[in-house]
């Protein structure tokens, strides 16, 4: 199973039954600081390059952009009501959304470790 990371503070993690977990990795959150609102922009799908979701933190507010294109399986509805979620070192626990994708992911194309966010 693959795990890896976007250049924009996301991870996708595949899991075993094949959907892909995304979350905000910790250079995400260093980068956005103390989360204090988040928002969905969609309940159904992911479009490659697309903004899916708002967080506002201590360092930025930023629509984040969907790094592959899915069908959105699940969602963490607590980061509504509870964005400090966000905030927390465990990165299993910032996930965002769990999606099941009809087209290959290409892995190669992200990164295979955490990095800072270049601006």
């Amino acid at each position: 199973m693959h795990k890896v990371y976007s250049k924009e503070g996301l991870y996708l993690e595949e899991q075993a039954d094949g959907t892909v977990r995304i979350g905000l990795s910790s250079y995400g959150s260093d980068a956005v600081g103390e989360v204090s609102y988040f928002a969905f922009f969609n309940d159904r799908e992911l479009v490659a390059g697309e903004p899916f979701f708002s967080v506002e933190g201590s360092k930025a507010v930023t629509d984040m952009l969907a790094p592959i294109s899915a069908d959105i399986v699940s969602k963490n509805e607590s980061l509504t009501d509870q964005p400090e979620l966000l905030n927390e070192d465990d990165e299993s626990l910032k996930w965002l959304v769990v999606t099941k994708s009809n087209h290959a992911i290409k892995w190669s194309e992200f990164l295979s470790e955490d990095q800072p966010i270049e601006n």
